[in-house]
């Protein structure tokens, strides 16, 4: 006598420990076993019921398979419900005994209980796999066909399973997907039209043939729009939004790239955009797949206008998800409308302030995009100031684009010195190599701004010494152009940071250093706790300028500080030393080279 389900529930809820669970189930699986092997019909059913129930718990299920097959081919209705069910539950698409039951499942899609014929159809499209789909797709389009809205919905869906693993069916039956369009059932037209999606999607060829459809999807929204059409299907007082975001959905579909559908849907998506309340979820959700919808066709220019417009007012909302949904679709947008995104430049830029990091991240994303030659300064002015609370694994990136705004748009070579020498006393410890080399490239060739870099690296290295990027900046440009320090460099001497800013104030004037100064600044940076040996070897490298260019005490207090890795252990800083001293005899042999050339 086989024990009931409820008994077989009631037994391992009393367990108190795990292993006295699995005693129960360990005792009532060799039950089962035994009953299947002694092929009891009468209790098949009540033995597959447990097998699901101890299947949810963990434990293997995989001896149950067979009788599944068995019970499916049963004449009664109990028994082919536990038989699908254990189907659907105890099987994968990639079980070989699926194989088996293709041919019952074909015999219960003809079947005349609607619910057999469902079942069938719940299981094909569960578990449908590539064989399985080609040889049961014309059972399932003859459902699909039928006068059954209950079996229409099902099929339609299953139809969906089939053409995703058997995509080249869908040129021979996607006509046939039509009729569903004039299903006055709600569960059978929305099945419909999120099939002809899934067509589309899979063949974007099929929709020159669907492109006579439009008038008809159109007056279908329009009468969804109508107050009271479809009252029972409300949600917060939009009507039927599931169905308005698949319709939606379908006629961006079908006008992408042809001109004259495009023409007939520009009115309804503009009734759709002006019309829709935002106060709901729902009403947005319409809204962003309108937009989706006007962007992707062949709209008139008011009506991207509108789009872009209303993805601003979505940056204003306080929920966060729709938020971040406004910034991915300007980001998507905003090579098509360049213009109309700026005017929301601002609303963007505030984004990065947000608490969420994910949407400051896409705000950042966003404003690269936008950055051209007209705001260039105001934006790498945020990007800097955002620069200051990122997250230290996002600086290196953000220094990263900010060299290459700076590299395609800025207005001056001052503004750009500027720029990157703020930006490498913020985050000059996460900036990678390429940034360091690019920055010293740039001051090299501002023929007119060397004395102007040296005075503003030194006062900035003066005062702190936190950013290894800028230490090494800053000592390649000493070495090279330290002997500007030597003479007072007066307010505004490198010119306007912004060509076409009248507003920018001139940069302040520094006084005249010595050279003692400069000497110090040097072994500051030397001993600096930050320093590494690659630190230590720019740093005698400019000493070893200096040498050359600075004379009296100064040149012997460089030479006596470079004296000291003569016989240094690191090998890199001996070599500084050893290159020292050929320094005067290259410096004569150029002497003598000029005078034989003159």
């Amino acid at each position: 006598m086989s024990s009931k389900l409820r008994d077989l529930i009631r037994q391992v809820r009393a367990c108190k420990t795990a292993q006295d669970e699995r005693a129960v189930i360990s005792k009532e699986c060799a039950m089962i076993r035994t009953a299947f092997k002694e092929n009891n019909v009468a209790y098949r059913h009540r033995n597959v019921a447990k097998l699901l129930f101890i299947h949810m718990l963990g434990y293997p299920s995989h001896f149950g398979q067979m009788e599944c097959l068995k019970l499916i081919a049963s004449p009664n209705f109990p028994e082919k419900r536990i038989g699908y069910l254990a189907l659907m539950l105890l099987l994968d698409s990639k079980s070989e005994v699926l194989t088996l039951v293709t041919n019952s499942i074909k015999n219960d899609l003809t079947h005349p209980s609607q619910y057999v014929v469902g079942l069938a159809l719940a299981s094909v499209g569960n578990l449908g796999t590539g064989d399985m789909g080609r040889i049961l797709i014309a059972d399932v389009a003859n459902c699909m066909k039928g006068s059954n809205p209950y079996l229409k919905k099902k099929a339609a869906l299953v139809m969906i399973r089939i053409f995703k693993r058997v995509p080249e069916m869908i040129e021979e039956f996607a006509d046939k997907v039509v009729v569903l369009l004039k299903e006055r059932t709600h569960g059978s037209l929305i099945a419909g039209v999120q099939l002809m999606v899934c067509i589309l999607e899979l063949e974007p060829t099929q929709a020159s043939n669907f492109a006579r459809l439009v008038p008809s999807l159109v007056r279908l929204l329009r009468n969804l729009l109508s107050m009271g059409f479809s009252p029972e299907h409300d949600v917060a007082g939009i009507t039927d939004p599931f169905l308005q975001v698949k319709l939606l959905r379908l006629l961006q579909l079908l006008g992408v790239g042809n001109e004259e559908a495009s023409d007939a849907m520009n009115d309804i998506l503009a009734q759709v955009a002006t019309n829709t309340e935002t106060a709901k979820n729902a009403g947005n959700a319409i809204l962003y797949q309108c937009v989706a919808a006007i962007m992707s066709i062949e709209a008139e220019a008011g009506l991207r206008v509108l789009a872009v417009n209303i993805l601003g007012r979505f940056l204003l909302n306080r929920d966060n998800n729709i938020r971040y949904v406004a910034l991915n679709a300007l980001s998507r947008v905003v090579n098509q409308d360049m213009d109309t995104v700026q005017r929301h430049r601002q609303t963007i830029v505030d984004c990065l302030k947000d608490p969420d990091v994910s949407i400051r991240q896409r705000a950042l994303e966003l404003i690269y995009l936008l950055t051209n030659a007209k705001n260039v300064t105001d934006l790498m002015r945020e990007m800097l100031n955002y620069l200051v609370v990122a997250a230290a694994d996002q600086k290196s990136a953000l220094c990263s684009r900010i060299m290459e705004a700076v590299d395609k748009y800025a207005p001056s070579k001052k503004w750009r010195i500027d720029t990157l020498i703020t930006m490498l006393s913020i985050a000059g410890n996460s900036c990678d190599d390429a940034v360091v080399a690019n920055t010293i490239l740039y001051v090299t060739t501002a023929d007119g701004l060397h004395a102007y870099t040296a005075h503003k690296l030194f006062s900035l290295l003066n005062d702190e010494l936190s950013q290894l990027a800028l230490l090494h900046v800053g000592a390649w440009c000493l070495g090279e152009y330290g002997n500007y320090l030597l003479d007072p460099c007066p307010p505004g001497a490198g010119g306007a940071s912004d060509v076409g800013n009248a507003e920018e104030p001139e940069s302040p004037g520094y006084p005249a250093r010595t050279a003692g100064e400069l000497c110090d600044l040097l072994e500051k940076i030397k001993k600096c706790h930050l320093a590494t040996p690659r630190t230590r070897a720019v740093v005698l490298t400019c000493f070893a300028k200096l040498s050359q260019r600075l004379g009296g005490s100064a040149h012997a207090r460089v030479m006596e500080h470079l004296a000291q890795y003569k016989e240094s252990m690191d090998v890199e800083l001996q070599q500084v030393w050893s290159n020292i001293l050929l320094v005067p005899a290259i410096c004569l042999e150029r002497q003598s080279y000029r005078r034989l050339t003159l």
